[in-house]
């Protein structure tokens, strides 16, 4: 009777610990679970750890338990899971997590009557039956409560803790119903449903000895190394698909100047895996203006396209063939989607530093699979705002470069002579805007004259110095000129603009006023081209020409011819017989001297000229000519202009050549008893002769007058030159000649001269017998870079 109501009190305890589910989230990453049908002891439902002993390890904690392969070797049936149906149709999981979910688990026997039956499911992927070690806790556990599930087949047959089984009753399985399931998500067999591994361990024998607590193991062993079944299939839980790689490409430059255009891309990705369809539901690129991180502007792919409003700054979708696929969205398995797009970008207002803008470019897009749920992967679009699902290409960089703006600045001068002492003269300047739209308008900061100062702080105060696309700032003032006839008066005004980047544009212009007391006039404009050349450094033999034209006219006004005599510069001085006239009236005419040249009122002629000038980068070469004649009342007349000339840089270049030669000095002395002559000088095989040249070029020989060595002046050598015989006092002969050796190029070529034996310098005499001597020397000259 005591043994009957521990049973009962034990089934009780173990029914009301059965029901009592809670949802996990933590460990395992799954959804919230619901609440658990009686039928099997919910480890989660007792916030205790899920994770158990694996079959082998537990197998081993029994005292006189040994596995010399370190692994069971179940070959029984005895008791079996035939089947597990999820209870939510759409489960999935994430190919190797550890996840939970609920399901109907069908348990069946091959025997009579099996007991404490358990079950062990691996959470790695080792089998339960080999051993894990190291106290490793790598298995979930189902182990059924006795009785519970209310089927036949489910029994309490020896009245410890854990759940028997029987088909004596009748029929042979029951069903765990609404089973909380920890178990890793494996697909083996790459169909796309999760592998339901087990191993499944019970008694043999009718005993009270089965509980669901760790004493030191849970549940059910082997009752040797056999009594176990362990077996694998797929369960209806899909297996998240794997996502893909997505890659962006530039198909076009990567640099277009203000105020920007057209960038085209390909986006792709095939989807790798190949059983499952991937579903795409939108596509859009993320663009990060300035490239400093932050992506500020999106564009829908699939979206319309936008004609480019150039007066508006702003991301264009230009083109796109990127629309959304077939069936939702569908990429197949395996299959690949790609589209290509080109986005206009409207930049007219770059970096005030004048440096690139940078556009940082990547595409998002985002993935679901078959049941709605987002396809994850990782961090792909760390650098933007996303979501789980988004995924996002590789970023690609383009930019939008400055271009300076520009401004023509004119000067002129009403009137540009005036009698003696002087009169008031009125001064135009005009500054116009050169730029283009995205720099405009343009902002004049600069105006100021070499005689008259900053125009802007004086005489062209409260003039607006905003300067519109294709306007002109004009600004007019008078000044008294004044001086003696013949005085000339010229002044220069340079204008700096800016544009909306802070860019710069710069110009200049000057105007010339005459002084005179001569009822006749002419006038004189000199015009050089170009206006800028490159400097010339230092070489007084290197110049830059320009050339000037003298275009000179006798006023209207007047009424005598008038004869012109000179032209002269103040820097070039008389430039009259340079000055052949070869139009007159805008029409070609033969050249004609200028020294009287006759032209009537109202009409001009003209000459050109080219000099060279020299200048470093950033001198200003500013000269003055004049143009002389006489009327027909033999009053003179004269008319000046100047023109200027800027040097710009140009960048250094040097080479080097370095070259040696050596003096030879020969000094031959007669020992004998008879007179000898030298019949043969050589130097590697070459006589020595003024300007004799080595037929290798190799070297040249100067056997030339006034060679000097320490201070003693040496004669040439010479052929046939008799050496008296030893006393007759005249024995010694000495004489020089210059070998000068081949230049070597700097860091090329090294010189290398060698002359030895008889290539070396030979000298050789001979008696009147026609007995020869050969003496002879090495030279040797090496120069290394």
């Amino acid at each position: 009777m005591v043994n009957i109501m521990k049973r009962i009190k034990c089934k009780k305890l173990i029914r009301a610990l059965g029901i009592a589910l809670i949802s996990s989230t933590t460990l395992y990453g799954v959804t919230s679970l619901s609440t658990a049908d009686a039928g099997a002891y919910d480890w989660l439902g007792m916030s205790e750890d899920p994770t158990k002993f694996c079959m082998a390890d537990a197998y081993l904690m029994k005292a006189g338990n040994k596995l010399a392969q370190g692994s069971l070797n179940c070959t029984a049936n005895d008791v079996e899971i035939t089947k597990v149906t999820p209870t939510d149709p759409n489960a999935e999981c994430n190919l190797g997590d550890v996840f939970t979910f609920n399901a109907d688990v069908t348990v069946r026997t091959n025997a009579n009557e099996r007991w404490d039956t358990t079950f062990y499911l691996p959470l790695t992927e080792q089998s339960p039956q080999v051993v894990q070690g190291a106290g490793l806790r790598n298995c979930s556990m189902i182990l059924p409560i006795p009785g519970d599930s209310g089927e036949t087949a489910d029994v309490q047959l020896d009245g410890d803790q854990c759940g028997d089984i029987t088909k004596a009753l009748g029929p042979d399985e029951y069903v765990l119903t609404n089973e909380p399931i920890t178990m890793l998500c494996a697909d083996a067999d790459g169909n796309n449903q999760a592998d339901f591994t087990y191993c499944a361990a019970w008694d043999n024998i009718d005993r009270d000895n089965c509980t669901y607590g760790e004493d030191p193991y849970a549940g059910q062993i082997p009752n040797n190394k056999s009594k176990c079944n362990c077996d694998t299939f797929n369960i209806d839980v899909f297996i998240k698909p794997t996502p893909p790689v997505i890659t962006k490409t530039l198909t076009s430059v990567s640099t277009r100047s203000e105020p920007g255009g057209t960038f085209s891309y390909t986006v792709s990705f095939t989807n790798p895996n190949a059983q499952t369809s991937l579903f795409i539901t939108s596509l859009t690129d993320e663009i990060d203006i300035g490239g400093e991180g932050t992506f500020d502007t999106s564009i829908n792919l699939w979206g319309p396209t936008v004609t480019p409003d150039p007066d508006v700054d702003g991301l264009y979708l230009k083109a796109t063939n990127c629309s959304m696929p077939a069936n939702g969205g569908e990429i197949l398995p395996s299959a690949t989607y790609s589209c290509a797009f080109t986005v206009h970008i409207v930049d007219r207002d770059l970096p005030n530093d004048q440096s690139p803008q940078f556009y940082d470019d990547l595409v998002k897009l985002a993935l679901i699979d078959k049941n709605g749920d987002a396809v994850v992967n990782g961090d792909s679009c760390s650098a933007i705002n996303s979501v789980a699902g988004d995924h996002c290409s590789n970023e690609v960089r383009v930019q939008i470069t400055n271009l300076p703006p520009a401004i023509t600045v004119t000067k002129t001068a009403n009137p540009t002579e005036v009698l003696e002492p002087g009169a008031n003269v009125e001064f135009t300047v005009k500054v116009q805007n050169d730029a283009a739209f995205w720099d405009s308008p343009l902002i004049l900061t600069v105006l100021n004259d070499t005689d008259f100062g900053d125009l802007l702080a004086d005489e062209c105060t409260g003039i607006s110095t905003s300067i519109a696309l294709g306007g002109t700032y004009t600004c007019k003032f008078t000044k008294f000129i004044g001086g003696n006839a013949g005085d000339q008066h010229s002044n220069t005004v340079s204008a700096t603009a800016i544009d909306d980047e802070a860019d710069k544009a710069t110009g200049n212009d000057s105007a010339m006023v005459d002084i005179r007391d001569v009822p006749s006039s002419i006038t004189l404009i000199k015009t050089a081209n170009p206006t800028e050349v490159l400097e010339t450094g230092d070489d007084p033999n290197n110049y830059s020409n320009v050339s000037y034209n003298f275009k000179f006219k006798v006023n209207a006004a007047g009424v005598d011819d008038v004869t012109f005599k000179t032209l002269t510069d103040n820097k070039f001085g008389t430039l009259t017989g340079q000055c052949m006239v070869n139009s007159k009236n805008g029409n070609p005419i033969t050249p004609t001297a200028l020294n009287g040249f006759v032209l009537q009122p109202g009409d001009y002629a003209s000459c050109d000229i080219t000099k060279g000038l020299q200048g470093n980068a950033g001198d200003t070469h500013v000269n003055i000519a004049t143009i002389t004649g006489v009327d027909e009342d033999g009053q003179d007349v004269d008319a000046s202009n100047d023109a200027t000339v800027t040097f710009t840089p140009q960048a250094p270049d040097t080479d080097m050549a370095f070259a040696t030669s050596m003096l030879v000095v020969l000094e031959l002395t007669n020992a004998g008893v008879e007179n000898v002559t030298l019949t043969d000088l050589t130097v590697k095989g070459v006589t020595v002769a003024h300007n004799n040249t080595h037929p290798l070029s190799e070297f040249v020989i100067l056997n030339a007058a006034n060679g000097e060595h320490a201070g003693v002046s040496y004669s040439p050598c010479a052929i046939d030159t008799v050496l008296g015989y030893n006393g007759s006092g005249s024995e010694h002969y000495t004489c020089a000649f210059t070998i000068e050796l081949k230049p070597g190029v700097e860091n090329t070529d090294n010189i290398k001269f060698l002359a030895t034996g008889v290539d070396g310098i030979v000298a050789v005499v001979e008696d009147d017998e026609g007995t020869q001597i050969v003496n002879g020397v090495t030279v040797e000259v090496n120069t290394v870079e």
